[in-house]
Parts: C-alpha cells; sequence; structure tokens
C-alpha cells in the first residue's frame, strides 16, 4: 500500500461490499482509498471480488495487493487497514460493528444498522462509550436529486413543511429468494429498504416521530406448499424466476456478485428460493404513517410487485404554500410554488446518475474520504438507531391490526 493511501477493508464481500469496492477502486485517481483487505464467511466469494476489484484497479493503471481474511476480528486488527466498511447481511452486523468500533478505527456501516432493536441499540451504545462516531449508509443521503429536494425545502420555496408522501411500488421479488425473507434475518422490507425511507423523514423534518400507526400483510406472493425449492429446479412459465432473460438487469442488480450461489443449499444462503416456498414471513405491501411534533405527517405507501416504471418510486412534499415531487428513477423534480402561480420542472441529476444507486455510491465514497479526514458522518448512529426504532413501531402496529403506537415506548438506548 502506498504510504499516502488510506486503507479499507471490506467485511462482507455479497453483493453490497463487491458494488462498494469497485466504487472505491473507480475512485482511485480522485479519493485517498485503497482497498487492502476483504473478509467474507465463505471464501470463493472474497477470491471472486478480490478478482474483480484487481482488475478494476488495473484499469485505473494501477496495482492493488488484497488480503483475505475469514475472521473479521484479523481483519480490523490488520496494520495496513485504516477504514473498516461493513457490508455483511444485517443480521450479522452486530459483532464486526462493535469490535471495528472498539478498534479505535473510523467505520462505515451499510444501512439497516441492525435487522433488530436489540443489535441496534447495541452497536449505537458501543458507539458512544468508545468515543468513535461511525458513518451509515443510507444511500438517499447521498443521491444528488434527494439532496436537491432538501436544498429546495430549505430555500422556502414551498413554505413550511406541513406532510411528506414516499410512494415506492417496486419488483423486487428477490426478498423471496433470498434472505430477506424471514425477518429474523433481515428485519423485512421493513428493515431492510423502509429504513432507508424512515430516514429521509427524519432528515426533511428535522425531528424524530412521536407516534405511528401502520397496516401491511402479504397479498401476491403467497406461500404454496407444493412450491420447488429453488427457481434453477423449476420449468415453469413464472414471471418470478431468477435468471430470466427479460429480467437480466434486474437480477444483476439485486443478486449477489459471482456464480458461487447456485451452489448454496441452505434456505438463507441461497439466491434462487422460489418466492412461493413456505417459511417466508415478510410483507409485501403496507402504509406506514407518523406524526411529528412540529406537526408534519409522513407517510409511507409501499408494495414489491408490481411492474418496472420510471415512476416507482417517488417524494412528495406538501408545504404552506406549494408541492414538490421527487421522481428517483428519472432525476426529475416538479415544482409547484407561490400558491401554484408557479409551475417548473428541473433535473436534479449529475454525470454519474446512471452508476450504481444513482451515483450516491460515487458520492458516498467521497463524503467517507471527508469523514476519514474529521468531517462529521453524513448519517450517525443515533440516525441508523432511530430509523430501526420507527421499523420496530412499525411492525408492532401492523401485528396487532393497525393500533396506535407511541415512540416513547419502543425501547431506546440507556446512556
Amino acid at each position: 500500500m502506498s504510504r499516502n493511501k488510506i486503507g479499507v477493508g471490506i467485511i462482507g464481500t455479497g453483493r453490497r461490499g463487491h458494488s462498494l469496492g469497485g466504487c472505491i477502486a473507480e475512485l482511485a485517481d480522485e479519493s485517498d482509498f485503497e482497498i487492502t483487505a476483504l473478509c467474507n464467511r465463505t471464501r470463493v466469494r472474497m477470491e471472486e471480488t478480490r478478482t474483480f476489484l484487481v482488475r478494476k484497479y488495473k484499469e485505473k493503471n494501477t496495482s492493488a495487493s488484497i488480503s483475505l481474511y475469514e475472521n473479521y476480528e484479523d481483519l480490523i486488527s490488520a496494520p495496513n487497514v485504516d477504514l473498516i466498511m461493513i457490508t455483511t447481511p444485517q443480521y450479522v452486523h452486530r459483532g464486526p460493528a462493535i469490535c471495528a468500533l472498539q478498534s479505535g478505527k473510523k467505520v462505515f456501516l451499510d444501512k439497516p444498522i441492525a435487522h433488530n432493536l436489540e443489535d441496534a441499540i447495541a452497536i449505537f451504545e458501543a458507539e458512544v462509550k468508545t468515543n468513535n462516531p461511525m458513518i451509515m449508509g443510507f444511500t438517499r443521503r447521498y443521491e444528488s436529486v434527494w439532496l436537491k429536494m432538501f436544498a429546495l425545502l430549505n430555500e422556502g420555496v414551498i413554505g413550511e413543511l406541513q406532510m411528506m408522501l414516499i410512494r415506492v411500488v417496486v419488483p423486487y421479488h428477490i426478498y423471496f429468494h433470498t434472505w430477506h425473507r424471514r425477518v429474523e434475518w433481515s428485519g423485512g422490507v421493513l428493515g431492510d429498504k423502509s429504513s432507508h425511507l424512515f430516514d429521509v423523514f427524519n432528515w426533511f423534518s428535522g425531528g424524530r416521530p412521536e407516534r405511528m400507526s401502520a397496516f401491511g400483510g402479504r397479498a401476491v406472493f403467497l406461500p404454496d406448499a407444493n412450491s420447488p425449492k429453488r427457481c434453477r429446479q423449476c420449468e415453469l412459465d413464472c414471471p418470478y424466476r431468477v435468471g430470466k432473460p427479460e429480467e437480466k438487469a434486474r437480477q444483476d442488480d439485486m443478486s449477489e456478485a459471482g456464480a458461487s450461489r447456485a451452489k448454496e443449499t441452505e434456505v438463507i444462503r441461497r439466491d434462487d428460493n422460489c418466492v412461493y416456498l413456505p417459511g417466508a414471513d415478510i410483507n409485501d405491501h403496507g402504509i406506514v404513517n407518523f406524526a411529528y411534533p412540529n406537526g408534519i405527517k409522513a407517510s409511507l405507501f409501499w408494495a414489491i410487485f408490481g411492474p418496472d416504471a420510471d415512476d416507482q418510486e417517488t417524494l412528495e412534499l406538501v408545504g404552506s404554500k406549494g408541492r414538490i415531487i421527487l421522481t428517483r428513477h428519472t432525476g426529475k423534480i416538479d415544482i409547484i410554488s407561490d400558491y401554484g402561480k408557479h409551475h417548473e420542472v428541473v433535473d436534479g441529476t449529475e454525470k454519474d446518475f446512471t452508476s450504481s444507486h444513482f451515483g450516491a455510491d460515487f458520492r458516498l465514497v467521497m463524503e467517507l474520504n471527508k469523514f476519514f479526514k474529521g468531517a462529521a458522518p453524513v448519517a450517525s448512529g443515533r440516525d441508523g438507531l432511530e430509523a430501526t426504532r420507527m421499523v420496530e413501531a412499525a411492525h408492532r402496529s401492523i401485528n396487532s391490526g393497525g393500533r396506535l403506537v407511541l415512540m416513547k415506548d419502543i425501547e431506546d438506548a440507556q446512556l
């Protein structure tokens, strides 16, 4: 490793670690980072990612020496690792995160902070006790369109914020193919995906909710005792098959890197479980509502079935004198201001919009560079914990038929 480079160790080389590692290598000429170590419980996936990264560095006319570790403790203590990035599935965040925080090295933890509230609290308490602030990977905070939307709100374009609506209708049947299919592993769709969106509510409102209610359930991906165990063992004409040619783009986007997943046998480690295979306990749709002390109301309308569409994720802000609608997949922002007298549509995209997470991952790498040098985290451990408290509240409300839940009744860190 070059002496003037910051050594990066990535714990978890599945889809997320593989992708972020690629972004770091792509920005080799612009950031101070150099990937020096990888850790994964399945060695073949470490090797696949190392091969990928070495090739990426070669494309940038540089070489890379990347060590492989099967135990995260060894990576964390490695002298050539300065920044630790944790991109494992959330059900194994707690051990690496606490160990990394206790090491005193800089820590990035991908969202959500954990799959359940107990682990989220433990990680946050470790962050506070070690006085080692970490940075969270809530991608909306790094996407140019969302940042533009936030700036417009702060400029007073629509007056005082009154209401927020996020609508997400995305064909993420992959959640039923993978380890996301059980709440105990992923926190469900609310934990895995909606933690992003709950963080947006807190970010834009500038606060924490005081009460909420939610309804949800399973409407499309209903269990079938006669279903095959795996897509790769099935010849049925099914719109949710893994690897159908017309689904290639979605499959590449959502599944793990490399071909080794096809050899896995455990449900938790396979990437092609049948979407109708009994045993999944996650919901596939729901509505969640929050009320903030400052009077702002926020709603999430979500489903993981439906067609690919340009408007599959939108954020609408309603203020005292106008309205703004963000369409994530096009980067367009529709602004109605001055009580309806003015209407314009602006393009909130930047040059990397077509890259990973609409350019967010490249910005994230550069923000990590600033964070390593002492800047405050864009999203903190407190933000991560609060999003998971909201997930827990939503699960409690849904599981009790939509009852009102007071956020003061949801466990918090005791420090």
